[in-house]
């Protein structure tokens, strides 16, 4: 039974789409940053807390995302395109990864696509049939790492290494592959964290095989997350990023010029990106803002439903608004939304 994505969807959405969005886009779409999972998979309940800290725990997506539903939502969202995904679970330690792991495999197995492992922080052993199960990197996360995770998310990233929530056993594993890291920063000031510019910058040097994708490109949700980061980043040659949940102008722009869209993945953090509103910079700040009250979230109960669309449409406007404004060509927009990933996989298969 599909859960009830896209409840809001609305005729204006749809003109939004046709008028602004679908002659921007390829045909073909390989969204590099989506989440799957069934309610059943978690071994403990997730605290309130922690439920209210969290949009990927939000009482309206987390009884699960599924294949059935990310169909569902990008058909009736993209009409007219090929959208395919590059799938990984809900890693938070509430999970059990041995069944959110083998639910992506069967799901990328049945639908020819291709996902990440949602792998231990301690990894020793990397699992038998890995390929054959349509994994071709792995999505670790600083929230697993038991002993540092605290109950409240907000503090989270505090004091936790990359090299934490990463193994020395993976690490090698996707050096001898070639194989996608993608690494969710740690620590509030995600990439103005001089050790984290570090560690990515050891990662690179050290394992040039990896190809290393910074989730949501580091973070980087406002301009003064990346604008003098970004120079740290331009020399590692096996970097790349993903745009889930960037909604900011200024961001895209600013990765456009300083790494290329050669570079850059089109992700949306699915199902997140169903919600309607936008990530916004406030002094400095990241915010949602969403178009129903959220614990986590600036929303009034007195805002106009009917003036919001949904994020991952604003995600996608705001890589067209650097795109127009660099004048970029319809290649260089389609390896943003689809030959970067296409590659990388294609590669993968090669060697493996």
């Amino acid at each position: 039974m599909l859960n009830n994505f896209l409840k809001d969807l609305s005729d204006e959405d749809l003109k939004i789409f046709n008028e602004e969005i679908s002659n921007f886009l390829p045909v073909e779409i390989i969204d590099s940053h989506v989440h799957l999972w069934k309610k059943d998979f978690f071994k403990e309940n997730i605290s309130k807390n922690r439920l209210n800290q969290n949009p990927a725990l939000d009482s309206d997506i987390i009884d699960g995302f599924t294949i059935e539903d990310f169909k569902n939502v990008t058909e009736k969202i993209f009409p007219g395109k090929k959208y395919d995904g590059l799938f990984f679970g809900l890693p938070i330690k509430e999970a059990n990864l041995n069944k959110t792991n083998e639910y992506i495999s069967s799901v990328c197995i049945k639908n020819s696509s291709y996902g990440l492992f949602n792998s231990i922080p301690d990894l020793k052993e990397i699992p038998q049939d890995f390929f054959k199960n349509r994994f071709i990197g792995f999505k670790p996360y600083p929230d697993l790492v038991d002993f540092k995770a605290p109950e409240d998310f907000s503090k989270l990233d505090i004091d936790v290494s990359i090299f934490d929530f990463i193994s020395k056993k993976v690490l090698d594993f996707c050096q001898d592959y070639g194989l996608i890291l993608l690494i969710h920063l740690p620590r509030k000031d995600r990439l103005n964290d001089r050790r984290n510019i570090e560690e990515i910058k050891a990662i690179g040097k050290k394992y040039p095989n990896i190809k290393i994708v910074l989730a949501h490109a580091g973070r980087s949700y406002c301009y003064s997350d990346i604008k003098d980061s970004i120079r740290y980043l331009k020399g590692i040659k096996n970097l790349y990023v993903d745009t889930a949940m960037i909604n900011s102008f200024s961001v895209n722009k600013v990765l456009l010029e300083e790494l290329g869209p050669e570079k850059i993945l089109y992700g949306s953090d699915l199902p997140i990106a169903t919600f309607k509103g936008k990530n916004i910079d406030i002094n400095n700040r990241h915010y949602f803002v969403t178009s129903t009250p959220k614990p986590w979230s600036l929303s009034s109960s007195e805002m106009n439903l009917d003036s919001f669309t949904f994020s991952i449409y604003e995600i996608i406007r705001a890589i067209k608004l650097a795109a127009d404004e660099l004048k970029l060509s319809n290649e260089q927009i389609e390896q943003i939304f689809y030959s970067n990933a296409q590659r990388m996989i294609s590669d993968i298969n090669k060697n493996n």
